[in-house]
């Protein structure tokens, strides 16, 4: 395999974890969440180090240079939409359990609230 077919293999590799992201969103499974972003991590340092290596291929062989960085500028850009799309959701899903807590603390207060006046009943205080 050449040096420009693993860098595309890693950034196919790359995408495939970034909507595997997306669908671990979205079914709020955020064990897998945790597994593919920790994988992407290690992806976006391969991606780095084997960057390097087509581009003196690409030079070597006398390809237009212009046309392989637009190329991969595109794998990029898709792959950042990918993310700012899994960071929109992510924040909705974190707005949305912030809520259902405030709701569940209300919730708990009421019946705190609830408990004592049984308990000031059971007690003789309240008729």
């Amino acid at each position: 395999m050449n040096a420009e077919s693993e860098l595309l293999r890693a950034y196919r590799e790359w995408r495939r974890l970034a909507l595997a992201e997306t669908k671990a969103i979205q079914t709020r499974n955020w064990r897998l969440l945790a597994d593919c972003h920790l994988v992407i991590r290690d992806y976006q340092s391969l991606v780095s180090t084997l960057t390097r290596a087509p581009r003196t291929e690409w030079q070597s062989a006398g390809c237009d240079l212009a046309q392989k960085e637009a190329n991969l500028k595109i794998m990029v850009s898709d792959l950042m939409e990918i993310t700012r799309n899994n960071h929109v959701l992510l924040q909705a899903a974190r707005g949305r359990v912030s809520r259902q807590l405030d709701e569940l603390g209300a919730v708990g207060g009421n019946l705190k609230r609830i408990g004592r006046a049984y308990g000031q009943i059971a007690a003789g205080r309240l008729v």
